[in-house]
């Protein structure tokens, strides 16, 4: 019973990054950012192009996260920005982003092709530890995806830009009037956004491979951890990545890999209607609860 555990942990904490990357763009500027899925389906490709052409690794993951942040702001400036300048519903700005999404998968497809592909070459490394089964992707993904976590919680608890972040997100226009410059902040939160992507898209590459449909799949989980773990809170989108991803490791143990996307959105349905505020307004009420009876 533990191994299905660990598997859904490591699988998790990648589809926490990924929810935290998306949470950060959708709780600072309200923006649903589906084209994050095409940004998450290239940076393998460009890491692998790297790799190709004889540059050492280091560089191909640089150039790929590189890519990502560039493709975030441009995301910002080509789409976003000058929407939000003309007041566009929420529902046009999901539309730009869906169409981006569409643009660039394509792109994606006419450069490199649609056949699936792995950044290692040969059989993955495999450790036993205490009776379980770890392989070297999984052991790389969930030491990325705990570094990636720390420092982006590090980042917006302790600096100052982390703390604007959070004022952007409860009150823009308040901000505005400090003086704080809100374009500079929300080209950061878009580059930073689509850098984070890249980076879980890349340690979950060298573990299961890529193809040109993983970056929507994920994205779609990562959009699932937002509400579940409760609009506006990033620390509850990555709690509510783990928690799908042991949901869908479970299945996948216990039934079949066919039903890992039908468990991630019944347990997102059960969400919206018992809970749905989610997993941070559920805690928040409950501590209320407790300090009003005390």
């Amino acid at each position: 019973m533990l191994q299905p555990l660990l598997n859904g942990v490591v699988q998790g904490s990648l589809f926490a990054v990924v929810a935290v990357a998306f949470s950060l763009v959708y709780a600072t500027t309200g923006v649903f950012h589906l084209a994050l899925g095409a940004i998450y389906t290239l940076a393998p490709y460009v890491l692998l192009t790297a790799l190709e052409a004889g540059q050492p690794w280091f560089a191909g993951i640089a150039a790929a996260v590189a890519a990502a942040a560039t493709l975030g702001l441009a995301a910002e400036e080509i789409l976003h920005r000058p929407l939000e300048r003309r007041r566009a519903p929420a529902a046009v700005h999901l539309i730009a982003s869906l169409g981006a999404f569409l643009v660039l998968g394509q792109v994606v497809v006419l450069i490199w092709g649609s056949d699936a592909r792995v950044l290692r070459a040969g059989i993955d490394s495999v450790h036993n530890l205490a009776g379980l089964t770890v392989t070297g992707g999984q052991a790389v993904g969930a030491v990325t995806a705990g570094v990636a976590l720390a420092a982006t919680f590090a980042w917006l608890r302790w600096t100052d830009i982390g703390l604007q972040f959070r004022a952007l997100a409860s009150n823009p226009r308040l901000l505005a009037t400090l003086g704080r410059d809100i374009r500079k902040l929300r080209r950061i939160v878009f580059a930073g956004s689509g850098a984070l992507a890249a980076v879980a898209a890349l340690a979950a590459a060298r573990d299961v491979g890529f193809d040109t449909n993983v970056g929507m799949r994920t994205v779609l989980v990562g959009i699932a951890a937002t509400i579940v773990g409760g609009r506006g809170s990033v620390a509850g989108a990555a709690v509510a990545g783990v928690v799908l991803g042991i949901v869908r490791a479970q299945v996948v143990w216990h039934g079949a890999a066919r039903w890992e996307e039908a468990a991630t959105f019944v347990v997102l349905a059960a969400f919206l209607l018992l809970v749905p505020e989610g997993l941070s307004g559920f805690v928040r009420s409950r501590a209320s609860r407790v300090d009003g009876a005390t």
